[in-house]
């Protein structure tokens, strides 16, 4: 690739990158060998790039590390952190077979979202033993994961999409589903649940967006590709290249309180070219900027404005 290119000699290498996941790595009892490795390539003087997969993340306080992860608390992440984003092939291609559209201004904004929100009692305390089980876990195991707090993710998008549901001035196109991905009785082939999932995003201007076990959305990303706006519910999230983009010209984040109030006040204050262009630009930035590619491009320029 004309962008990037491997060395075997680490004294030809910008930076030196561990390459497989580090809290897989690390669960295996290697920390002593991940320790050596970054004693000797510090010798070198070289940024050093590791990766931490799942929902939880994983903080480095070394110095000369950049940790690349899905998520995590903005007000704890340190500035040696990079957000990645989920990376999403194209499902007007992959699923819908179709072409992407612009979607024109209705007098109401309308909204959609397919997928877990349950808000019974029920659900909430499965949650939380399931929390309280991967903590134990993750204690008696000495897991390097991140600590997150409890958050009742599937009954959380429950109460905040029935207020949405109850508000006049809100044209809401909700699918509730128990489970994650359709899971459970009578819900469909995964075909047919997943071309529900897309039509349903391609048919509605906004997307509701709020985390699931980890702090972050892959939806959120999903209704970027598509072209739609994402209405991206607060909890602390950092999102990806915040230094190079102006993520309020993409998205309207909101606060659990100010979701309805914020939703309106967009849609009225937005003219219909002005819709129509943030459309546009979403879907632009996913193909050009935040795609597996070019986003280590913007990552590795970034690098070389501050070498």
């Amino acid at each position: 690739m004309a962008n990037f290119c491997f060395t075997d000699a680490i004294s030809e290498a910008d930076v030196a990158i561990f390459p497989v996941d580090i809290i897989s790595f690390l669960k295996n009892d290697k920390i002593n060998f991940f320790n050596d490795w970054i004693a000797m390539v510090s010798k070198y003087d070289l940024p050093i790039w590791i990766y931490a997969a799942g929902d939880f993340g994983f903080s480095s306080e070394i110095f000369n590390v950049t940790t690349f992860r899905l998520g995590g608390f903005k007000s704890k992440l340190n500035t040696s952190t990079n957000i990645i984003p989920s990376f999403i092939n194209d499902p007007y291609k992959e699923v819908l077979k179709n072409d992407f559209f612009l979607l024109p201004k209705k007098e109401q904004p309308n909204i959609g979202f397919v997928g877990n929100a349950n808000g019974s009692f029920l659900k909430i305390c499965k949650e939380f033993v399931l929390y309280a089980k991967r903590n134990l876990i993750n204690i008696l195991k000495k897991s390097p994961e991140d600590y997150h707090p409890f958050y009742p993710s599937g009954w959380k998008r429950f109460k905040l999409l029935q207020k949405i549901v109850n508000e006049s001035k809100i044209e809401s196109n909700f699918i509730f589903r128990k489970k994650y991905r359709a899971q459970g009785k009578n819900a469909g082939s995964k075909e047919d649940t997943t071309l529900e999932f897309f039509n349903n995003i391609q048919n509605n201007l906004y997307v509701f967006c709020l985390r699931g076990n980890g702090n972050f959305s892959v939806r959120f990303y999903e209704a970027l590709i598509m072209g739609r706006i994402p209405v991206l519910v607060d909890t602390d999230v950092k999102l990806p290249l915040e230094n190079i983009i102006d993520w309020k010209q993409h998205c309207l984040i909101v606060s659990e309180n100010s979701i309805i109030e914020d939703l309106i006040y967009f849609h009225e204050s937005k003219t219909q070219e002005e819709l129509k262009e943030i459309q546009k630009k979403n879907r632009k930035l996913v193909l050009e900027k935040l795609n597996r590619i070019d986003y280590f491009i913007q990552i590795s320029n970034e690098y070389l404005r501050n070498k």
